[in-house]
C-alpha cells in the first residue's frame, strides 16, 4: 500500500526564544566567578531560591556581586587566596 502526500509551504516563523538557565551551572558560575581574579559576567543565570542563596553566601564572604537582573550577574572575584 502506497500513500502519496502533497506538502505545501506554510507561513514563516520568526522570533526569539529564551531558554531558562540551568541550576547546577548557575551555582558553579557564581562559585567559580568568586574564586577567579577579575570580573566575571554570567548570562542566563537561573534565579532560583537556592542559586540566590549561593549569591548571598558569597556576598557574606566578601565577594562583590551585582544582580541578578534579568538573568545577568556581574562578579568581582577576589582570587583563591
Amino acid at each position: 500500500m502506497s500513500l502519496n502526500y502533497l506538502v505545501s509551504p506554510g507561513f514563516s516563523l520568526k522570533g526569539e526564544v529564551r531558554v531558562p538557565g540551568d541550576k547546577s551551572i548557575s551555582h558553579r558560575s557564581i562559585i567559580l566567578g568568586s574564586l577567579a581574579v577579575g570580573t566575571t559576567e554570567v548570562i542566563n543565570f537561573l534565579e532560583s531560591e537556592d542559586a540566590l542563596t549561593t549569591i548571598n553566601v558569597m556576598r557574606a564572604l566578601g565577594i562583590k556581586i551585582e544582580g541578578p537582573e534579568q538573568g545577568h550577574v556581574h562578579i568581582s572575584g577576589n582570587g583563591i587566596n
